[in-house]
């Protein structure tokens, strides 16, 4: 379906009345159009020009941005219309709008009604049993009514509308097809694009690989350098730990090595004095042997 400024019209004056008629003038082919703008245009209040752009907006017809206002310090807002929702809302109401009718066209085959001579009022069987078939308004007894005209005029706009609804559903599912291969062509494009990168991606993979192996040897120079100077520092203060330790054992052995000769000594000492008395007593007796013996001699 063609939005035209009119039908445009004529789809928003049924939600907003024939008040927001300059509204909408105003506010067709523009975009981003702010609310005071539009109530100086108009020559209405701005309390006014809000209440219509709000109904429009509970409809889903209209969308805002809202920027605030640096030297006033409140907000301002922006409206425009929205195409699409409107051809929706158009079909929305034209399919309501067939299905009132086929209700009412059930209602005028199944019921009677009653109409007054003065055509006053309408009624059905059951409302004027309860007005004792008289008109409520003047009176006056009330006749029968004949629907076949408007059985026939209910079918004609039925017939008609339907066949709108069908077109608009047509159109609808076209656009749906279309939006559908446009949606599939742009994947399609996207994978070409991905298969392509795919492909090239190895050559590039290399130059990256040698680019952040540089760099992570570099990283890796750097950072050891702090590293090794502080285990330097640790095995330096480890060797003074050990040549500590090696000198303190070294000044214990020390302190140890001439008990332990003493004692060798004495033990010696001890073996060699008993040795020294023994010869001694055998020189003795050899001694006072001979002497006997002299004596013996003589």
């Amino acid at each position: 379906m063609r939005l035209t400024p009119k039908k445009i019209e004529e789809i928003l004056v049924q939600i907003i009345g024939s008040e927001g008629l300059p509204l909408i003038q105003n506010l067709i082919g523009q975009e981003n159009v702010s609310e005071f703008d539009l109530a100086t245009k108009i020559k209405y209040d701005i309390k006014v020009v809000r209440r219509l752009l709000y109904t429009l907006y509970n409809h889903n017809l209209v969308a805002f941005t809202r920027k605030k206002d640096k030297q006033k310090g409140w907000y301002i807002y922006y409206w425009t219309l929205l195409p699409n929702s409107i051809r929706y809302s158009y079909f929305k109401r034209k399919k309501e709008l067939l299905e009132r009718l086929k209700e009412r066209l059930i209602e005028e085959q199944q019921e009677l009604f009653f109409v007054c001579p003065n055509d006053c009022v309408r009624l059905n069987f059951d409302q004027s049993m309860d007005f004792e078939f008289h008109c409520p308004e003047c009176g006056e007894l009330i006749n029968q009514d004949n629907g076949k005209e408007r059985i026939l005029m209910l079918e004609k706009k039925i017939k008609n509308l339907t066949k709108e609804v069908e077109t608009l559903i047509e159109q609808r599912s076209a656009k749906r097809k279309l939006v559908k291969e446009r949606a599939r062509k742009a994947e399609e494009k996207a994978k070409l694009a991905a298969r392509k990168k795919e492909v090239k991606k190895p050559v590039k993979k290399k130059v990256v690989k040698k680019k952040v192996a540089a760099k992570k040897k570099t990283a890796t120079k750097k950072i050891p350098v702090k590293k090794k100077s502080d285990k330097k520092k640790a095995t330096v203060k480890k060797k003074e730990v050990v040549k500590k330790k090696k000198v303190a054992t070294r000044k214990k052995a020390a302190s140890k090595k001439p008990v332990k000769k003493v004692s060798t000594k004495k033990k010696v000492v001890k073996k060699k004095v008993p040795a020294k008395k023994s010869s001694s007593k055998k020189v003795i007796k050899k001694t006072v042997k001979k002497k006997v013996a002299k004596k013996a001699k003589k």
